[in-house]
């Protein structure tokens, strides 16, 4: 095998379309050409299925590079998944570079049955690129270990009786004040409460409202028992995490890699790239600019 086919110890994730693309995949491997060896292989029905929370979680899990390989324009089985991945692609190349990993390590490309060698070149060019860059230097968080299920039960008794939930008087103080219900989500601290105290705490709609809540405080305020309950419900999806059922992530968890990846040694992000050229920074400025916390919230 020559050097540019040798493998490294770059990683990359390919992403492949289960129809047109993976038929080209699968002629490469039949006829055992040089794939490279740092390519790891995922066959998805749709490559357009791939959002950018999943595109940006593979570097978040220690992806060097990372390519998005689906059908020809106008060939896709599912209408629109060639123009979804290509739209999906570029936005996470702008975010890679304000990341300070650089977009080139994010490639789209497709490719019909027949083109098996095409898609090969494809391979190697873009697996050569990637040798050529430093590792993207993001470690994977460590799994967290997986609580049995008398101890899960041992540890929702905990909750219920260090916040004291069974005092909640059901009287409607937190909902009548509570954003979310005013905006008219279907949501109730005392729904949860009453599902926690069950041991319902798996309900999809009880999950649901565990990650939309949040956590201001108002109902805490309203409470006539003064259960604390924002701070419950972080105990709470503590426990969703510490379960095999690990909650639902707000924009598919897009935000929480971005955040856990920005904070790596490896990476030095761009915080001002893409700034209007008419907007000037004061190192020495005692005033901060915080653009809020409202896309982390499923509101």
């Amino acid at each position: 095998m020559n050097d540019r086919n040798r493998g490294s110890d770059r990683k990359i994730l390919l992403f492949l379309c289960n129809w047109g693309a993976h038929a080209a995949f699968l002629t490469l491997q039949d006829q055992r050409r040089p794939i490279p060896d740092e390519i790891r292989m995922v066959r998805t029905p749709c490559t357009g299925r791939i959002d950018r929370a999943m595109l940006l979680k593979a570097f978040a899990k220690g992806a060097d590079g990372v390519l998005l390989v689906g059908c020809e324009p106008g060939t896709c089985r599912y209408g629109s998944g060639t123009a979804t991945s290509q739209r999906n692609t570029q936005d996470v190349r702008k975010v890679l570079d304000i990341m300070g990993l650089g977009g080139r390590r994010l490639r789209f490309a497709a490719f019909l049955p027949e083109e098996s060698e095409p898609l090969l070149a494809f391979l190697q060019d873009f697996a050569g690129e990637i040798r050529t860059l430093p590792p993207a230097g993001i470690e994977a968080a460590p799994a967290e270990p997986v609580p049995d299920p008398d101890a899960r039960r041992l540890e929702l008794r905990r909750l219920v009786s260090a916040y004291d939930v069974h005092a909640c008087q059901d009287c409607g103080k937190c909902s009548s004040a509570c954003p979310l219900a005013l905006i008219g989500k279907p949501f109730s601290p005392r729904a949860i409460a009453s599902a926690v105290i069950t041991g319902g705490i798996h309900a999809p709609g009880v999950q649901e409202n565990a990650w939309s809540c949040l956590t201001c405080g108002i109902c805490y305020e309203r409470c006539p028992s003064a259960v604390n309950f924002p701070a419950f419900i972080k105990e709470l999806r503590h426990l969703y995490r510490q379960t095999e059922l690990p909650g639902q992530e707000v924009h598919g968890g897009f935000f929480h890699s971005l955040q856990r990846s920005m904070t790596s040694e490896a990476i030095t992000p761009k915080r001002w790239t893409g700034l209007p050229e008419e907007i000037r920074i004061d190192p020495e400025s005692t005033t901060l600019f915080f653009g809020g916390c409202a896309p982390y919230y499923d509101i």
